[in-house]
């Protein structure tokens, strides 16, 4: 697909308006004169909502579908696309350095702990959203993608490195539990439940305790009998990097590609470290945060959280996540 455009120099923020959407969605301007994206449908629609646009702001557009071009001009536009893509990429691959060389001055200064490691794995992962940002619209796979996968590789290593060594003298959780001792319980956690907190819940009544009960203690609070989770010193709570809900998965040993997905995004929302850079996380959050808002009793909270992870799980478990 073609498109050029003549915006009226008096329209500045449509011109820019113009350029970011093209740039989004991975557009390259051909010498100088045709922005050119590959024909999908989702293109063909972002590019006639653009001619809109640019039409009611008073200026010309033109808009041109080909299934090709001559062999030469073909070459030539994809050689331009992996041209804009590996500039990009590059970018990706000084900013890898750049982290690389943060975390040996924190190697040879601070040494290794869990607080030294926060920063650099943030950084990381940005770095790492930034690429499959690029991967995304990268159309031809240009060669520096697997220079720059190769570069995040070796520092997800050294950083993995950094983890089991801060995480030595730290006693594994003691053993692993069967779901048939856990029938019929009565389990407890913090009022005021937020994600982790409603996620676990509905992981315990669907996977672990059908028959499970509930119950949201005040700050100082116990329940005799009662199974605690995610709260201070209970089994079944925050362990290294995972959050509650990822605990349970593993000490359960629930082996579930959709459970897997469901736990990368709880842990995105409640330790806000971007670690699987979930993009469904931002939304979640905020129809959590909503239904928080609206309900203040804890057990009306849980019943519409439950609906939500109900609805997420038949989800990934129909995309085969």
């Amino acid at each position: 697909m073609l498109l050029t455009h003549q915006i009226a120099q008096d329209t500045p923020n449509l011109r820019v308006k113009v350029w970011r959407v093209l740039k989004k969605h991975g557009a390259v301007l051909f010498k100088n004169a045709v922005y050119v994206l590959p024909h999908t449908n989702e293109h063909e629609e972002i590019m006639q909502w653009l001619c809109k646009q640019i039409k009611e702001g008073g200026s010309d557009v033109s808009l041109f579908i080909t299934e090709s071009l001559s062999r030469e001009q073909d070459e030539e536009i994809i050689k331009v696309f992996q041209e804009v893509r590996n500039k990009e990429y590059l970018e990706m691959f000084d900013a890898c350095n750049n982290l690389l060389q943060k975390i040996e001055q924190i190697e040879e200064t601070d040494g290794i702990t869990d607080r030294s490691s926060n920063t650099p794995k943030k950084r990381l992962n940005e770095i790492i959203k930034n690429t499959e940002d690029i991967s995304r619209i990268d159309f031809f796979y240009s060669p520096q993608k697997d220079t720059v996968l190769d570069k995040i590789h070796f520092i997800q290593q050294k950083l993995n490195g950094w983890q089991k060594a801060s995480e030595k003298g730290i006693p594994d959780i003691g053993k692993n539990y069967k779901v048939k001792d856990f029938l019929g319980k009565k389990w407890v956690t913090r009022k005021d439940i937020f994600i982790d907190r409603i996620a676990s819940a509905w992981l315990i009544k669907r996977f672990i305790d059908l028959k499970a009960k509930f119950a949201f203690l005040s700050k100082g609070a116990q329940c005799k009998g009662a199974i605690p989770f995610d709260m201070y010193g209970s089994e079944f709570t925050h362990r290294g990097e995972d959050c509650t809900f990822e605990t349970l998965v593993k000490v359960f040993g629930l082996k579930d590609d959709a459970l897997q997905t469901i736990s990368e995004i709880v842990h995105d929302i409640d330790l806000k470290d971007n670690k699987y850079c979930r993009k469904e996380a931002e939304g979640i959050e905020q129809i959590i945060a909503g239904l928080s808002q609206r309900l203040s009793n804890d057990n009306k909270l849980l019943e519409k959280g439950m609906e939500i992870f109900d609805a997420l799980y038949s989800s990934y478990s129909s995309k085969g996540e």
